[in-house]
This record gives structure tokens, C-alpha cells and sequence, in this order.
């Protein structure tokens, strides 16, 4: 099981790379030093709460975008169908949180 570091890790590294952001734009654009964006990009340190916010903020997700797992292994057909429509340069969180409605509309059907 991924501890809560390297989850929170590799979101970032996804949305920095879905983004075409390197650690150096990252930090600049939210104000924090680059040796402690580095440390949460390799997994080492997790922010606190008020960066937590500044990320998700940054990147239009939240707190708990950031934090949680997100397994593409497990999609149905019916939502790869719905996300391989989706324009190219629709960012990765986006595609994500339509891939996640589409889940829980069929969860909430059963």
C-alpha cells in the first residue's frame, strides 16, 4: 500500500506534468522555496495545510484530489469510451473528475 507521501507525490508530478510545469515554475507561481516543492515531489515531506490550499487552488482541484489515489486501472468501458472523446488538451485533473462523476452516477444507479 502507497503511503499518504507517495500518493500525494505522484498526483503532483501528474499535474505538474499535465500542465508542462517544472518545479521551478511551480514554486515561483506559488510562492514556496524550491528545495520544499522539491521534497513533496519526491515524496519526502508533505506541505501543510495552507500550501495544501495553494496547490489545490493552483491547479483547480481539491484538497482531497491531492491526497486520495487515483487508480485509471479500474474504469469501466463505458467511461474509457467517455474519456478517450475528451479534447486533447483537456487538462488530466479535468478528465479525471469527468471519468469520477460518470463512476458515481453508475454507483448511484445500483
Amino acid at each position: 500500500m502507497e503511503s499518504i507521501n507517495e500518493i500525494f507525490a505522484q498526483n503532483l508530478n501528474n499535474l505538474m506534468k499535465s500542465r508542462g510545469e517544472n518545479l521551478s515554475e511551480l514554486s515561483d507561481r506559488i510562492n514556496v522555496a524550491y528545495s520544499t516543492v522539491s521534497d513533496w515531489q519526491h515524496g519526502r515531506k508533505m506541505p501543510r495545510s495552507g500550501s495544501l490550499q495553494k496547490l489545490a487552488d493552483h491547479y483547480k482541484v481539491n484538497i482531497t484530489y491531492l491526497t486520495s489515489s487515483h487508480s485509471t486501472n479500474k474504469l469501466s468501458s463505458a467511461a474509457e469510451t467517455v474519456a478517450a472523446h475528451i479534447d486533447d488538451d483537456t487538462p488530466e485533473e479535468e478528465k479525471q473528475q469527468i471519468i469520477n462523476f460518470i463512476e458515481n452516477l453508475k454507483k448511484a444507479r445500483k
